[in-house]
């Protein structure tokens, strides 16, 4: 016997409408139905199916207050999942969490992996345009692992400038100029010497005019330094021609009122042991630089002896040795340089080349171990992400399970409500259609209730995964199946009991 919406001529919303084929029209091919696309059930037509049944249980079944009760919570479950199809269609829903974490999290993987194994960081490092010989050779030569890209700078307050605006990463900043605090250093273990020669060996307390290099720059900030611990700072004027002396030394006239030079530089630079011999020949001399218990309150100068012919060995130069100091050169970063680029510069002059012992490669139980362990910790960070991912997506399925425990509860309720309505052996046509009415609504809900558990699992493939799911749909199937059968027990016509008049004769 056809159900409740068969009668009324409505549509099961979950099942496609049978559509004629015109006359004449071709019937579509198999290559044309694979081309069409699948069919997705749409929950609005559910959820208004749902009310109208609820309204016509309180229309035409008013006395039944359990069946009234199922429609009601079948149209709240649909209605429900109306309301999750809305919230479903959001970039950051609940049931695309896991999707994003698990891009997001293999995205930051892939550019730590390329950022660590693959890309080459440059490092730009202020060298100044003349002085620290050694050191731009160690640069350029390859010293360091890490691309390095010099930057010129005119000394070393402009390379702290420089480290401030962050034109450069790294700059190599002279004792004596001021170095601001939040900025990482490292004391470097070779320094560059101080060199001061007075005119016709005159004391370094008397002298008043003194060359040296540029303004503010490294060795004119030791200069001011050191003649203010020795107490003569104010009588002390500078001529800033250092740079002018070493590109021509032999044409170059020095001023008759400079009776001192005193620069900080590296004296294996030839054109810095080409003007020292220039000086010589105008008659200055070599003087010491040592200033005893004043010498303290400099922090970045050195004491150190100068051994005889140190600058020149014949005629040796100095004759004797002489008592001077040396002043500390300071690698400093800018704030803010990565990790990896502050490991870089710790090592930004270990300058050698390519050796045979660090190129080599021996499988041993050392070097297995290492391998392993590194595979073992990336293996592990995958892990991790998979284990986070699997969490986010039982999470997810967490919030869904309630809605699945209702609809089984609600297939439970029909199942109780329905059990005590047969049509089988009723003569009373009203009660018989009662009966028929009733069974055709509980059929009608059960199919609802397997459409809503079926568009979940439409709109969010991993519940496919969850076994209520399956469970919800077999159960109401069943139900359905079973009352469809007895539906069609009204069509069994079932005789009176017989009456046998002789009967009694019979057995006596």
């Amino acid at each position: 016997m056809p159900s409740r919406s068969q009668r009324n001529g409505s549509a099961d919303p979950s099942s496609p409408e049978p559509q004629a084929n015109p006359a004449g029209s071709k019937s579509p091919s198999p290559g044309d139905q694979r081309r069409q696309p699948a069919m997705r059930l749409r929950i609005e037509p559910v959820a208004r199916r749902a009310v109208d049944i609820q309204q016509a249980v309180d229309r035409d079944l008013p006395n039944h207050q359990g069946l009234k009760r199922a429609a009601a919570g079948v149209a709240e479950a649909a209605l429900e999942a109306e309301r999750i199809s809305s919230q479903l269609n959001r970039p950051w829903s609940l049931h695309r969490l896991p999707v994003w974490f698990l891009l997001f999290s293999l995205i930051v993987f892939g550019l730590w992996a390329y950022y660590e194994f693959f890309h080459v960081t440059t490092l730009r490092v202020g060298v100044p345009d003349r002085d620290a010989v050694a050191l731009r050779r160690t640069l350029l030569n390859g010293g360091s692992n890490v691309k390095v890209r010099t930057v010129e700078v005119a000394g070393s307050s402009d390379s702290v400038e420089k480290l401030l605006t962050g034109d450069i990463d790294v700059g190599f900043i002279q004792g004596g100029v001021p170095i601001p605090d939040h900025l990482q250093r490292l004391e470097l273990p070779r320094g560059e010497w101080m060199l001061i020669m007075t005119r016709g060996g005159k004391g370094i307390a008397q002298v008043r005019q003194v060359l040296t290099s540029t303004r503010n720059q490294g060795s004119h900030s030791v200069a001011v330094a050191f003649f203010d611990v020795l107490g003569t700072a104010k009588d002390v004027t500078y001529v800033h021609d250092w740079k002018s002396l070493t590109e021509d030394p032999e044409s170059y006239e020095i001023p008759a009122d400079v009776d001192c030079v005193f620069v900080v530089k590296d004296l294996s630079d030839l054109p810095t042991l080409q003007a020292i011999d220039a000086l010589e020949q105008a008659g200055f001399r070599l003087a010491s630089s040592q200033l005893g218990a004043r010498g303290q309150r400099l922090e970045f100068l050195k004491p150190t002896t100068m051994q005889v012919g140190y600058l020149r060995p014949d005629p040796p130069l100095p004759p004797a040795p002489l008592e001077s100091a040396q002043v500390s050169t300071y690698i400093v970063a800018r704030e803010g340089l990565t990790p990896k680029l502050l490991a870089a510069t710790g090592h930004l002059l270990d300058a050698h080349g390519p050796s045979i012992s660090e190129s080599s490669f021996e499988l041993d139980v050392t070097t297995t171990s290492e391998v392993l362990q590194g595979a073992e910790a990336v293996l592990s960070i995958l892990v991790y992400i998979g284990l986070a991912f699997l969490t986010l997506l039982g999470l997810e399925v967490m919030t869904y399970r309630r809605r699945f425990n209702a609809l089984n509860t609600l297939v439970s309720l029909i199942s109780m409500h329905q059990s005590n309505k047969d049509v089988l052996g009723i003569r009373d046509k009203q009660e018989l259609q009662n009966n028929l009415l009733y069974l055709s609504t509980c059929s009608d809900l059960l199919g609802l209730v397997g459409v809503i558990a079926g568009y979940y699992a439409q709109e969010n493939g991993s519940l496919l995964y969850n076994g209520l799911l399956s469970v919800v749909g077999e159960r109401a199937d069943a139900l359905r199946l079973n009352i469809q059968i007895k539906i069609m027990h009204a069509s069994i016509e079932t005789l009176a009991p017989v009456h046998l008049e002789g009967a009694r004769d019979v057995r006596t």
